[in-house]
């Protein structure tokens, strides 16, 4: 270990060079424009049903799932999991309700918000993307900066606090003050493909004047205490960019790819961790989903897995789900079809019953 508390760098650059070259290369495959450098594509798979409230989120993530459980399974080493029994649980139980004063339809689902729960990422991802890219359409020129560190054999958590620190320093240089307005910050966590050794790396939507980046590589240089390799790039593509880096915002990494050693280590690592974060103006920025919990009165419908199911075949059923996915108003008329109780009845039933917190609106549709 040296004074700066990180083993000594090695003299090879390959993973971060590796990145980079992907960087150029993904850009000239896209006739220019920035684009997203995503992890192995989800597919989807036959373990997953199409009529299950669980199976919508789960299709196309069921290894990463599967990966996860075992993860954590092989952490608590035999005892009991909260995390295990979080995943398990996450979006078993699922109900249409409408609204009585507009006949709004709602699922009310639950969900377990687990940071690796691979279900929950999807709709994080999905609502930071949309918060980022509103985000980058304001900057009059915005930026993607990469941030890397030299081939090091440190574990990844010491390497994870190195970066972030080294990135503290950068950011309290005057050159970056006076060229930087603020941005967004992106964790991505994998191993070198020749090197075989951990590489963290920062990805930043940037806000500010053009920095040179032979002038910005040394900085980085002097912060890190050897690492000069980094990428800055105007962006072009608004929504690949936003799409790529919103991506990390619940998963800095895939686990589904690594042996079961480097998945606990990287759970293990990251935990309690910051995995992306704001700065300067980017601080208007919220990356997470709120918690909305309904106002106002709603009416049971059914169970969504039962009343999907029932859709095929039953026109009274095809009518909730067509009401749904057209977000229209479901009619009184169609209500009372279906359930054969008039408007009002389940609720009147209900009405002093407390809500489950955990019962909240599917958060991000």
């Amino acid at each position: 270990m040296t004074a700066n508390g990180i083993a000594r760098f090695g003299d090879d650059y390959s993973d971060a060079l590796e990145l980079i070259n992907e960087l150029n290369q993904r850009t000239q495959d896209d006739g220019g424009n920035h684009t997203s450098l995503l992890e192995p594509p989800e597919t989807t798979s036959s373990k997953s049903s199409d009529h299950t409230y669980r199976g919508r989120f789960m299709a196309g993530k069921e290894e990463e799932y599967e990966k996860t459980i075992e993860a954590y399974q092989a952490i608590a080493a035999g005892r009991s999991s909260n995390h295990v029994h979080a995943l398990e649980s996450c979006r078993k139980f699922a109900t249409f309700k409408r609204d009585l004063a507009t006949g709004d339809i709602k699922v009310f689902g639950d969900s377990c918000r687990d940071r690796w729960c691979p279900m929950c990422a999807g709709e994080k991802a999905a609502y930071a993307k949309d918060q980022s890219e509103i985000y980058i359409k304001s900057l009059k020129a915005p930026r993607f900066l990469t941030l890397t560190l030299r081939n090091n054999e440190a574990d990844l958590k010491t390497q994870i606090a190195f970066l972030t620190e080294s990135f503290a320093r950068l950011r309290s240089r005057a050159y970056w003050k006076k060229n930087v307005t603020g941005g967004i910050w992106f964790l991505q966590v994998k191993r070198g493909r020749d090197s075989e050794l951990w590489h963290p790396h920062l990805h930043i939507l940037l806000d500010g004047n053009y920095m040179e980046q032979g002038r910005l590589s040394a900085l980085w240089e002097l912060v890190t205490y050897g690492s000069p390799v980094i990428d800055i790039r105007r962006i072009h593509d608004v929504e690949s960019a936003a799409r790529y880096v919103a991506r990390y915002t619940a998963r800095p990494a895939a686990l589904q790819d690594m042996p079961i050693e480097d998945a606990m280590e990287v759970i293990s690592a990251l935990h309690g961790k910051r995995l992306c974060g704001t700065f300067g103006n980017g601080k208007t920025v919220t990356l997470t989903p709120p918690k909305i919990e309904a106002s106002g009165e709603w009416n049971i419908i059914g169970g969504y897995d039962d009343i999907a199911k029932k859709a095929e075949t039953c026109p009274k059923a095809r009518a909730i789900m067509i009401a749904y996915n057209t977000y229209q108003p479901l009619s009184e008329a169609d209500f009372e079809a279906f359930t054969g109780h008039p408007v009002g009845f389940i609720s009147q039933m209900s009405e002093d019953k407390p809500p489950d917190q955990q019962m909240l609106l599917d958060f991000y549709n």
